[in-house]
């Protein structure tokens, strides 16, 4: 007999979960929602009913649990698949996207470990891991810095890549700014030639004041070493598995 949740994922408008919801559900589904702007005031009310229907659906049936949240769609969060046909059922035609797991081990490898991360493919089909920290102002940017030189000097060519960030955040690339800033002062005297290069040369201009520098890389003892050197710096860790892998 087929499962509950085979039957949803048979289904053209079911999509694969890849992260957990509010760090608890692992399915999401998606009813369509009139924007608020819209002149037809019916089709309004008659959303508005519906979300009132399903919440009280929910609320007398759904025992583990569930969320709504009401965007360019109106979003259901549940964190089993169970009551979705019954949706389906009363409200199947305003459906526009269900998301969730691939399958039972998929759903308990999201909820056991929030750092997991499921996909299609490993990053840029090569890097299994991805460690990144986000450091905010200036002054903080600097370890970036530190961090790119250490896997340039440790880790073997191939086996990590860096984001932007880390490019953006050295000191060559600061030079180089503030070179293209002193070319826009000195090719023109006049004083908006002189506003514009100071506006060029200012850090905020190229590099956000909140900016998060990711490593991506293929072995897991490089990331156990990173951890080593800069653990008060890193924010997240995490790792691919991937679809192929649950099956």
């Amino acid at each position: 007999m087929t499962s509950i949740s085979q039957q949803i994922r048979s289904r053209k408008d079911f999509s694969l979960n890849t992260k957990v919801f509010y760090k608890k559900y692992t399915w999401r589904v998606a009813f369509f929602q009139p924007c608020w702007r819209d002149r037809n005031r019916i089709a309004i009310q008659d959303a508005w009913y519906r979300n009132r229907q399903i919440i009280e659906l929910l609320e007398n049936t759904e025992l583990c649990g569930f969320k709504t949240r009401a965007d360019s769609s109106y979003f259901v969060y549940l964190t089993r698949p169970d009551k979705i046909p019954e949706l389906l059922e009363l409200w199947g035609d305003d459906v526009m996207e269900i998301i969730g797991p691939i399958n039972e081990r998929h759903q308990d490898i999201m909820l056991e470990d929030l750092q997991v991360v499921t996909r299609k493919k490993l990053w840029y089909s090569k890097y299994r891991y991805k460690i990144s920290s986000q450091r905010h102002g200036q002054t903080e940017h600097e370890i970036f810095e530190d961090m790119q030189e250490f896997c340039q000097d440790t880790f073997e060519p191939g086996t990590y890549k860096l984001n932007d960030t880390f490019r953006r955040a050295s000191k060559s690339f600061q030079k180089k700014m503030a070179q293209l800033a002193a070319s826009y002062t000195t090719s023109s005297g006049n004083g908006f030639s002189t506003l514009q290069g100071n506006l060029f040369n200012s850090y905020r201009t190229w590099m956000p004041y909140t900016a998060t520098g990711s490593i991506y890389l293929v072995n897991h003892d490089d990331v156990v070493t990173l951890h080593m050197m800069f653990k008060p710096y890193i924010t997240t860790s995490q790792k691919v598995v991937t679809f192929d892998e649950l099956e």
